[in-house]
């Protein structure tokens, strides 16, 4: 019986805190993610000086990877607002945003958690 090897290799990286930390979430998808950086990185030095991403050049990346993927026209239908809904006028508020509300609970959690 033939045990089938791995034709994969492993390599082992050094990089900051804070890059590990944006990088744990596409864990499954760091070889894609550096074979697309390094084909990239290889264009833009036989091609000269990098030259600036448009949004649909960022976009088709995306979509090859399957990052980003096109959403069911039947999905998107039931988040569209109808005809028979009527718009309601925001509410004023005092106080901080909550944007910046937000921002500060996630910053109080990062830190508590380090």
């Amino acid at each position: 019986m033939a045990v089938k090897q791995d034709p994969m290799e492993t390599i082992q990286v050094r990089v900051s805190p804070e890059l590990a930390r944006r990088l744990r979430p596409y864990q499954s998808e760091l070889p894609r993610i550096l074979e697309w950086g390094l084909c990239r990185l290889e264009r833009e030095t036989d091609a000269g000086p990098p030259t600036s991403t448009t949004r649909e050049e960022i976009l088709t990346v995306l979509r090859s990877t399957g990052i980003l993927v096109e959403l069911d026209p039947s999905i998107a239908a039931r988040y569209r607002a109808g005809s028979d809904q009527r718009r309601c006028t925001p509410v004023q508020v005092q106080g901080k945003p909550l944007s910046e509300m937000i921002i500060e609970e996630r910053n109080r959690r990062w830190n508590n958690s380090q």
